[in-house]
């Protein structure tokens, strides 16, 4: 893609981001897009392992590291995951399929090994590993990008979070964050999806209020570049006049998914503090 028009793409309209040279790097992150049709071409080890050591060079709190990737390439239980979500029986069937997981237990476990008690009993914790493993998600996505590999993170899982503990064996102290799809594309994606503009999203020394006319305005950005998106909880909320994505915020928000997560995470030894 022409490196000037990235950034037009990524906001769907012209920005003040400079012209800069040689910045690969940023144009594989700018462009972006996620990837529901794989290939049935495998990826090979050797790019595995790459994927899996560039995730593992991402930031870590403390160098902690309290995340865990799972490969899940088991047919059996691939054919679980697909009975539980068909409805993403495309990201369940890609060629690679991680799971990644918040990690405390590895941390637990060194502290035994160490005749130390292990004290981070918080919702800190918690955050801590969520926020690395994310990270390590998002180097694992660049990453995969780069080298012309689709990619697609799907938190659908977590709708059955009990059962994807047991099914992965995970044990105290480990909870799922989400799963990731890669593949080579089968397609070529049509549009990057817009994000809001930088006014919305960056605050300069104290977060300032919204101002709606901006979300209005991104609102019809994403409706000329991607179309109008399909309404959420129509069920409930009936069709809307014209779906948007501030719509759909408001719909899907309104409505309580994955009540369940947080007693999971209770069962598996999260926030006792």
């Amino acid at each position: 893609m022409n490196k000037h028009l990235t950034e037009h793409f990524r906001y769907g309209s012209p920005s003040a981001i400079p012209a800069i040279e040689s910045r690969r790097t940023i144009d594989t992150l700018l462009s972006h897009q996620s990837c529901r049709t794989f290939s049935d071409k495998p990826i090979a080890d050797d790019i595995k392992r790459l994927l899996l050591a560039a995730g593992q060079s991402a930031p870590s709190k403390s160098n902690l590291q309290q995340y865990s990737l799972i490969d899940v390439g088991c047919s059996s239980i691939r054919t679980e995951l697909t009975q539980m979500f068909p409805s993403i029986r495309w990201a369940l069937e890609a060629p690679l399929l991680i799971f990644i997981i918040g990690d405390t237990h590895r941390t637990k476990e060194i502290n035994r090994a160490r005749d130390r008690t292990f004290q981070w009993e918080q919702t800190d914790t918690f955050l801590n590993a969520a926020v690395d493993a994310s990270l390590a998600l998002a180097f694992m996505i660049a990453a995969a990008e780069s080298l012309s590999i689709g990619t697609c993170p799907v938190s659908k899982v977590r709708e059955s979070s009990d059962a994807i503990a047991k099914l992965l064996k995970l044990p105290k102290g480990a909870f799922p964050i989400c799963a990731c799809a890669f593949g080579y594309p089968q397609k070529e994606t049509q549009s990057i999806s817009p994000r809001l503009p930088q006014s919305v999203v960056v605050h300069q020394d104290t977060y300032q209020p919204i101002d709606f006319s901006e979300i209005d305005q991104y609102d019809e950005i994403v409706n000329r570049v991607t179309g109008p998106p399909k309404p959420r909880y129509a069920e409930k909320f009936g069709e809307p006049q014209q779906s948007t994505w501030s719509d759909n915020v408001a719909r899907q928000t309104a409505v309580l998914e994955r009540p369940d997560f947080k007693e999971m995470c209770e069962r598996q030894g999260l926030f006792r503090k």
